[in-house]
């Protein structure tokens, strides 16, 4: 009896050895598979872990019932990530305006409930250099490039920024079986706080560039925004929907001088038409903003009157700039169609300007209305390899929709607002010779068409009066120079690349580069015509964590 006990008991040592000895090796085993998973997550798991991990081809009944919480079956892995089909939204990881919400998650994707989250954004590295100082940062002031009387027109400058780094959360679900809501936010550091400055702290400010809400009923073809996005005076890639804006692919933050765009509050309604929405229509009514400029005839003493268009911010407004008193929307309407080979666009958009002339004990206020229209297209010469595109906007009162900010109005001979006859054109070609390559070049220009000025008692008024002095413009510490009152044009050609430098399950890394030649010119007047231009040199150094 002693022997058989011995016996079952070296026996039972033994089992427990090579118990151990199993469990030893499944841990190792399962250890090398997380190494596996962790250096490689989204590739299939038969691939990776061999036919042994999967037998019959199958995971485990109750690995697939516990583990498969999105209904994406036994070999679940995340699909690659999606970004809006326009070239700005791939060099910028701008979720897609397209969506699917009963495809697999993809990368950079979480479920929660009946709610889809999409990461977007990316982190930025950048430089720039400017031949004239305009203490700028990322974002050119093309309007504010120094006169030559300007010391700082005779000085170069550079700085590195992380300020264009982006962030963006698109989170959208079903209402109904027909309608989609969604929630769009996109934010970066290019906010300044009063407290802000480069020369410890760095401490500049998150600002709200997108944040708005859309319904969206694809079924009928209806779509409705509400918040701040791109206006709908933004030409577009393809259709009029959200987020497939056709922003130019530089690395300059104020784009290029042509292009027309605001991002503002606004309602918009969308209209699509046909199974394969190719043709659109839509009205949007965005928040206003006029920019004045010139000299009013009640700026003389002798008039004994005040001009009053704008007010400085209250409250939660900003107190360090003005703000107009329009006395209503602008209106935007375009129509636009992809009927198979291209994209074409016709947009008019209309708006409304008021000030006050006062004079002691009474005064009066001036109302005009002011607008225009104008196009644009996208061609794809060489399909997935070369591009073409042009937008033009012509009016009057349409300087706050060119990127250089130009004015909107002047003021005529009882200080009333006259608005001013103006022109942007743009114009792209861009490319992906190869598969990790894209180029880009662009030419644009703003313009004031005409003068709006006039001459009484002896004094100049308006904008780009003849008679406005420009004899110091020339001269260095000169103090008689009107021309940063009176900007004609701004104009800019502009080329530049973007190189994937690496793209993998972790994200992509962009390499950009940019040079632009920006021209500038004054409406003439005595002492003559002035101008001044600059180059700009920008480096850019992206890594998109959810692309």
């Amino acid at each position: 009896m002693e022997k058989q006990i011995h016996a079952m008991q070296a026996q039972l040592e033994a089992m427990k050895q090579k118990q151990a000895a199993e469990n030893r090796r499944v841990r190792a085993e399962l250890a090398r598979q997380r190494e596996l998973i962790e250096a490689d997550p989204y590739a299939p798991r038969e691939r990776l872990l061999g036919p042994a991990a999967f037998p019959g081809g199958h995971l485990a009944s109750s690995r697939t019932r516990h583990d498969d919480v999105f209904g994406l079956g036994d070999n679940a892995i995340l699909t690659p990530s999606r970004t809006a089909s326009t070239p700005y939204g791939e060099l910028t990881a701008i979720p897609p305006a397209h969506p699917d919400l009963y495809s697999p998650l993809r990368r950079g994707q979480l479920q929660i409930g009946g709610i889809r989250l999409t990461l977007g954004g990316y982190l930025e590295a950048a430089g720039v250099w400017r031949s004239r100082n305009s203490a700028a940062d990322i974002a050119s002031a093309y309007n504010g490039i120094p006169w030559h009387n300007q010391p700082a027109s005779h000085m170069s400058e550079f700085h590195q920024t992380e300020r264009q780094s982006r962030l963006a959360l698109l989170a959208e679900g079903m209402l109904t079986r027909k309608l989609v809501a969604d929630a769009y936010v996109e934010t970066d550091f290019q906010g300044s706080g009063s407290s802000s400055n480069s020369r410890q702290s760095n401490s500049y400010v998150l600002r709200a560039r997108v944040v708005y809400g859309e319904l969206k009923n694809h079924e009928d073809g209806w779509y409705l925004l509400g918040g701040q996005s791109w206006s709908l005076i933004t030409l577009y890639n393809k259709g009029l929907l959200a987020r497939d804006e056709q922003t130019p692919m530089v690395i300059e933050a104020q784009y290029v001088p042509g292009f027309n765009w605001t991002r503002n509050a606004q309602f918009r309604a969308v209209k699509t038409f046909g199974k394969e929405e190719r043709y659109a229509a839509g009205l949007s009514i965005e928040n206003p903003s006029a920019v004045p400029a010139g000299v009013s005839p009640c700026s003389n003493a002798a008039r004994h009157c005040t001009t009053t268009d704008r007010l400085t911010g209250t409250n939660v407004n900003n107190p360090s700039t003005y703000y107009t008193t329009d006395p209503a929307p602008d209106l935007i309407a375009k129509i636009a169609a992809d009927p198979g080979w291209g994209h074409y666009e016709l947009t008019g958009v209309m708006r409304f300007f008021r000030d006050r002339t006062s004079t002691l004990g009474g005064g009066s206020n001036h109302t005009r209305i002011a607008g225009g229209g104008g196009g644009g297209m996208v061609l794809p010469l060489i399909n997935r390899k070369l591009y073409f595109q042009a937008s033009g906007l012509v009016g009057t009162g349409l300087g706050r929709y060119g990127t250089s900010n130009m004015p909107d109005y002047t003021y005529g001979r009882n200080g009333a607002v006259t608005p001013l006859p103006e022109a942007n054109l743009l114009l792209g070609l861009y490319g992906n010779p190869l598969k990790t390559l894209k180029l880009y070049s662009y030419a644009g220009a703003e313009t004031v068409l005409s003068r709006r000025s006039f001459d009484e008692d002896g004094s100049h008024y308006g904008y780009g009066n003849r008679g406005f002095d420009m004899r110091g413009c020339f001269t260095e510490l000169a103090t008689n120079c009107a021309a940063s009152g009176n900007i004609r044009t701004v104009a800019q050609a502009t080329g530049g690349f973007w190189y994937t430098a690496a793209k993998g399950d972790y994200g992509t890394l962009l390499v950009g580069g940019q040079y632009s030649h920006t021209h500038v010119q004054a409406f003439s007047g005595v002492g003559g015509k002035p101008k001044s231009d600059a180059d700009m040199v920008l480096m850019s150094l992206r890594y998109q964590p959810f692309n």
